[in-house]
């Protein structure tokens, strides 16, 4: 089956689904689309002790896209200097013959250079350091797709550090054949996804939104093309946990996305990392 066929099958798959969760979402109490139900909604948080900071009522525009983890990684490896390499698949793991010595405050700077070097790390231009994202044990990196950051490992650098806060090496995932599926459609906002999320039962009493972004979760994969859709990532802090649980909602109609990526507890709709 070649890819035109596959994207035409998704765009048919995608189609259907949005109709029918636009459907569900006009039926469902949930599905409150008022300034007045939301900030109604909003208060009932104030009162259940969640703590967040005013969420932005604009909508965004995000796309359906897929891609694939090739051979670009292995195309660019005998180029690769400074490092030993090997590869788990299509990931590329490395270690550095010599640890990068880094500071808390110069961590973004000093592998900014790094990540910039094409001798050093394949594909770099096209990734961003993220603050949000990185703990004390990793430095990540994610890669830009329309502008926005994917949150999979699927396409992100990881640094890995010892406990001397020295970079000793790194794993590194790249899409490449990316391809949009269907055209730009508008999101909901931040301040709908959040209460949402809410109606959901995902946010505990006493929690904290330590952040929210927009950016690309990984749908579903087939045939060697993983699929990507926009969401609302929010960071929830849960009391006076060092930890934060990263949870995932539609940013096209609200739905909690259940992940696996990454995770480290038995709860399937979030991650757990620690805080820097």
């Amino acid at each position: 089956m070649n890819f035109k066929r596959i994207q035409f099958i998704f765009l048919a798959i995608f189609i259907a689904m949005d109709i029918m969760l636009f459907l569900a979402y006009n039926r469902s109490s949930v599905g409150d689309s008022t300034a007045t139900g939301s900030n109604n909604i909003l208060e009932e948080m104030r009162k259940d002790q969640i703590s967040y900071s005013k969420p932005t009522t604009t909508k965004q525009e995000g796309y359906y896209f897929s891609g694939n983890n090739g051979e670009a990684l292995r195309q660019a490896a005998p180029d690769l200097q400074q490092q030993n390499l090997r590869f788990n698949g299509a990931e590329l793991v490395s270690q550095f013959k010599q640890p990068l010595k880094v500071t808390n405050g110069s961590v973004k700077q000093t592998l900014n250079k790094v990540v910039a070097n094409p001798g050093i790390i394949a594909e770099g231009k096209d990734y961003r350091y993220s603050k949000q994202l990185s703990s004390s044990s990793e430095i990540i990196y994610v890669q830009q797709v329309e502008d926005q950051p994917v949150y999979s490992h699927f396409g992100q650098i990881r640094f890995d550090l010892d406990s001397r806060r020295r970079v000793i090496g790194y794993s590194q995932n790249y899409l490449q054949g990316i391809k949009t599926l269907k055209e730009a459609s508008e999101t909901i906002s931040e301040e709908r996804a959040l209460t949402w999320l809410y109606q959901y039962n995902e946010i505990p009493n006493g929690a904290k939104i330590s952040w929210a972004h927009m950016a690309y979760t990984r749908l579903l994969t087939a045939r060697g093309q993983y699929v990507f859709l926009p969401t609302w990532v929010f960071a929830v802090k849960i009391n006076s946990s060092s930890s934060v649980i990263l949870k995932r909602v539609n940013a096209y109609n609200g739905e909690v996305i259940k992940t696996g990526e990454n995770n480290q507890n038995s709860n399937a709709n979030s991650e757990i990392f620690t805080l820097t």
